[in-house]
């Protein structure tokens, strides 16, 4: 064994996204202040390659229907993933991978790192992903028997599996030595699979207040603004941000790695740094989102938020609010602009967030277990 143990975790680290790319620097640095020596295994599957990935997406879409219909998505879709996907390769460079690229189980069974203890990272890892079908790597498929593996904040994305998944998923983690979720709906559906799960934190939530501030730069901000996180297609969300920002006599800024959103309204910010985009959120007056780590970072920067909840997978941002009591802060009416006149007492979130954090790390630390002693 090392002299510091090796956790070699695998999560969706590689998607153009502020909340992929930032999730996994957290569980590197939560890992290291435990006392491992963590690597992100740099897994991700040939068809969700940059130059693959329209071509994937486009098999499960609405667009899929004949070929005038599938040129425009690829003459739309490809130039926005194909930039971002440049942007995002350089703000991954904050998160440590293996040497070795893995684009299927295969290539794992044949090469698998060597490590201390395998974990199953934070993240929608346990959801189907691309055309509806679960990856059995993220559930550790490729270990053998009595190599030792974790979860620690894995997400199902929803509040149920499919019937013809469960048997599958059932088995895979029937390997594992010690299971967490982020969300409760994921302790229930562990529950209901046979296996006992413990609810942690996301990861970005194991990290304080300091410690994101110490990678944002330091800069005077004397403009006040309402910023906007959008994930999700809804008209309504737009109209209700350029209202709520009129509402409140304040600019509107709009954040975004898809530079096809500059038609949104507001003041349009595409792919700015992972630092730069705590940066924004964390010097807004308000917050308008409907991304669950958008939410998080919200709360762990202490930014005045209101949810937006998208129309599918919205239990993990409502778990995360049930949790820090903040339920209220999920806009009911797109003609509710007085969301925001209770402001959200921050010294009491944080200090529910405290005590999570470290029952949090507890787990974890127990998870690893003797290879820390």
């Amino acid at each position: 064994m090392s002299e510091k143990p090796i956790v070699a975790y695998l999560t969706r680290h590689t998607v153009s996204n502020y909340g992929s790319v930032l999730q996994a620097y957290a569980t590197q640095t939560a890992l290291e202040k435990l006392g491992c020596s963590p690597v992100c295994i740099n897994y991700y599957r040939s068809d969700e390659k940059p130059k693959e990935l329209v071509h994937t997406l486009l098999q499960c879409s609405k667009w899929n229907k004949n070929a005038l219909t599938r040129l425009v998505y690829m003459l739309t879709q490809k130039p926005v993933y194909s930039y971002a996907g440049k942007r995002f390769e350089q703000y991954r460079k904050i998160v440590k991978v293996t040497d070795r690229e893995y684009n299927c189980e295969q290539d794992l069974i044949d090469d698998c790192p060597e490590a201390d203890v395998y974990m199953t990272g934070s993240d929608q890892v346990w959801n189907t992903i691309t055309c509806d079908k679960i990856d059995p790597v993220y559930f550790m498929s490729f270990l053998k028997d009595g190599q030792k593996r974790i979860s620690y904040a894995a997400s199902f994305g929803g509040s149920e599996v499919k019937d013809t998944d469960k048997p599958v998923i059932s088995n895979l983690l029937e390997k594992y030595d010690s299971v967490s979720v982020r969300e409760n709906s994921g302790v229930k559906i562990a529950g209901e699979l046979g296996i006992n799960a413990s609810q942690v934190l996301d990861p970005t939530l194991l990290l304080t207040k300091d410690e994101w501030e110490k990678i944002i730069p330091k800069r005077d901000c004397s403009e006040k603004y309402v910023l906007v996180y959008q994930l999700h297609p809804n008209k309504n969300f737009d109209k209700y941000a350029k209202a709520f920002a009129k509402s409140k006599g304040l600019k509107l800024c709009r954040i975004s790695q898809c530079f096809h959103h500059i038609v949104r309204s507001g003041k349009f910010i595409c792919c700015p740094p992972v630092e730069e985009f705590l940066r924004y959120i964390k010097n807004a007056e308000y917050f308008l989102t409907d991304s669950f780590h958008g939410t998080a970072f919200a709360i762990g920067l202490n930014t005045q938020f209101v949810d937006i909840l998208p129309k599918s997978y919205s239990e993990r941002i409502s778990s995360i609010l049930e949790l820090i009591g903040c339920e209220n802060r999920i806009l009911k009416s797109y003609d509710d602009f007085s969301i925001t006149d209770n402001r959200i007492d921050f010294d009491e979130v944080n200090r529910k967030i405290e005590t999570e954090r470290q029952k949090s790390y507890d787990t974890l630390r127990n998870m690893i277990g003797e290879c820390l002693e």
